[in-house]
This record gives C-alpha cells, structure tokens and sequence, in this order.
C-alpha cells in the first residue's frame, strides 16, 4: 500500500513538474514591451542647457507586431518623443523624454506614460529625475560682443495646403549678418525625408551677402495627413553662426476632383452616432472611458486616414483595417458597416474645464475632416505640478 502511495505520488510529482516547464516556456500570444529600464536620473544639471533628454529603449519580446498608441507626460514641461513605425516581433524602439530646465530651479520627477497594445503590460510607466542648478554668473567675466547672426527672409518655410497628389516648392533667402566668411557644410541626408528634397543651397556667403534655401516638396510620398514640421538643421565655419536650422512646415490635405451630382453620390460618407462626449463632472486621477462609432453610410469604401486625440492623455483603441490600396489608412469600411472606437482619457492633473477633440481625416469629399469634441469638468483643487506653467 505504501509502495503504491508513493509510486502515485513521484507521478503526480513529475507530471506537475512538465507541465510547469511547458507553461513556463510557453510565449505571450501577442506583442509584448520590454524597456531597458524604466527609471533615469539626470543628477545635477545647470539651468543654462535648457533642454536634459533621455532615451529608454525597448524591444517587442511578443510574437505579433507592436504598436505605440500615445505617449504623455504629468507635466507641460517634458516632452515626449517615441518611435512611431510598428515594432515587429523582435524589433526595437525607444522612449524619449526631454524636460525643460530654464526657469525650474530644484528637484524634479516626472513620468511619462506609455500606451501601446501589448498583451501584458499596455500602460507602462517611466520616470525622469534630477536637480536643476543656477549657474552663478562672474560680475567680472567680460561681456560676449553681438557678432550677427544668419538672418532668413522668413521664420519658415510653410505649404499649406499640401494636397496629397501634389508636387510644391518655395524660396528662402538667407543673409550672412556676421563679420565673417560663412562656408556652408552639406545638410546631412539623414536628416532630410524622403518627400523632400532640397534643389538651392548656399556653399559660400560672404559678410551681407544673400543666398538662396529652395526646398521641394513632394505630397503623394507622405504617408500621414495634416500638420507636420520638419527641421533640417546645417552648419558652417562661420564663429558667429556655427548651428542653424530651417523649418519646413507643411498641412497635407486629400485632393478631391470636382464632382457631379451622380458621381459624388458613389462616394463614401462618414457618419457618426455622437457629435461630443462629454464626461460631465469628474475628478481627476482617474482613467475615463467612452467610445462612439463610425459608419460609412456611402457607396464606395470608406477609408479613415487618420484618428487620433489632440492631447497625449486621450487614448483610442480600434480595429486597424488596411488594404493595398490605402496600406497608411487606420482603417477601412465597407459600404453600409460600422466600426466602434473605443476612449481612454487620463486625467492625472486636470483641473477645471476640459476641452479637447477627436480628428478624423478620411475620404469623404463633403467632410473630409472632422473634430469630435471631448469635455468634462473637474475640481479646481486638485494636487498639480508645481513647476510647470501656469
């Protein structure tokens, strides 16, 4: 009796023991978020650099492809960066968070909160730290003279609108107000995307001399809809204007032919169950939830462009829907059917009245661009960032 009791107990012994081993082997089914590390320390930093940034890397250790929904941070004065490609099984992105020193003298934490749809960890949360000093400055140091600067004919380069079968350029004239020779170094091309290229470049300017900074701009290559601005930054050897940089900004737009009457009646048509969502009185800290529904209501396939929150702390969450024929498109909808999206909006440090929106761009040609209104009301009193702006 005893040699069968113990015969049946290294049985279930080793059959527990396989199947942990197989559980403990077993992989997440769907995209997963690793990071490197989720805390930094900046230590001590002098005011004067205005700018203290972090990287946080991390790779989808899941099966299926990652993407980064939204990234936002507890205060106004840290910005957030993050890779936005999907992240395939095995791939690698980062995190970025760049905090403001001018004007925030003293210890600091921050965090940044990260949402994505990994399967077990969607929200992760990461943290800055540090101490910014004020750099005393020497009653006897001498003053640094006013050599001039590279004046611009305007502060950017602007095309709007930028219609998405369209091919623009514009002219800025640069101006070397310095005393000295500016010799131009080549724009890095890993700086300059694809749909951009720059066709008029100064090599050489001498002191008041203009040249000219063309740039071309090609709308069918971008791959998103809407406000966008690019930086290319330069360089010369000229003391007095060593770093520069030229802004393009740029609103790209779905061009539409004019139609007729029966022609714009085959057309898609968006339609949605809800002008505003309105949360009504709230108190902060909390994770609020909603969601409204799209439906194409017209004859041909409805494609959605682009949807997406106009603050970092509103989350949507959707089916993603592409096709050959729009592969950059959030989603597509048959004539006729409907999709739901669901909201997520923090509220972490909100404070009296709400007000933020919902875009969507798609290719309905009587309202290609819609703003869904997203409100709510919380108390005045609530705990807040004591360092950011008021």
């Amino acid at each position: 009796m005893q040699l069968r009791f113990l015969l049946s107990f290294v049985m279930a012994s080793f059959i527990s023991t396989n199947v942990n081993a197989q559980n403990a082997t077993l992989k997440p089914n769907g995209p997963e978020i690793v990071f490197d590390h989720t805390i930094h320390n900046f230590g001590k930093i002098a005011e004067s650099i205005k700018f203290a940034s972090h990287r946080y890397p991390f790779t989808n250790t899941g099966n299926k492809t990652l993407f980064i929904q939204q990234v936002h941070t507890s205060c106004g004065c840290t910005t957030p960066d993050w890779t936005r490609d999907s992240i395939p099984p095995g791939g690698k992105g980062f995190i970025e968070a760049r905090y403001e020193t001018t004007n925030r003298i003293g210890d600091f934490k921050k965090s940044i909160s990260v949402y994505s749809n990994a399967v077990t960890a969607p929200l992760v949360h990461l943290d800055i730290e540090g101490e910014v000093l004020k750099e005393e400055i020497d009653p006897n140091a001498t003053p640094i003279p006013d050599m001039g600067q590279m004046a611009f004919s305007a502060p950017s380069i602007t095309f709007n609108p930028l219609f998405d079968n369209q091919i623009d350029s514009q002219t800025i004239r640069i101006t070397n107000q310095t005393p000295y020779t500016a010799n131009f170094n080549p724009i890095d091309a890993v700086n300059i995307p694809s749909y951009i290229k720059i066709t008029a470049y100064p090599t050489t300017l001498e002191p008041n001399e203009t040249g000219k900074f063309t740039v071309v701009i090609d709308g069918s290559k971008i791959n998103h809809y809407g406000f966008s601005t690019i930086e290319l930054p330069f360089t010369t050897d000229n003391p007095a204007a060593l770093y520069n940089a030229m802004y393009v900004n740029y609103s790209r737009k779905q061009f539409f032919p004019k139609y007729s009457p029966k022609q714009l009646a085959k057309q898609a048509k968006l339609s949605t169950d809800k002008t505003i969502v309105n949360f009504g009185k709230q108190v902060a800290g909390d994770i609020l939830t909603s969601e409204f529904t799209l439906t194409n209501t017209g004859k041909s396939d409805l494609i959605i462009h682009e949807l997406s929150g106009d603050c970092g702390c509103i989350s949507l969450k959707f089916n993603r829907k592409k096709s050959s024929i729009a592969p950059n498109a959030k989603m597509i909808i048959a004539p006729g059917q409907s999709e739901t999206v669901k909201i997520f909006f923090e509220t972490v440090l909100k404070k009296g009245n709400a007000n933020y929106g919902i875009w969507i761009v798609s290719n309905d040609p009587t309202n290609p661009e819609i703003s869904i209104p997203l409100k709510a009301v919380f108390d005045a009193k609530v705990i807040e960032c004591q360092t950011c702006p008021k």
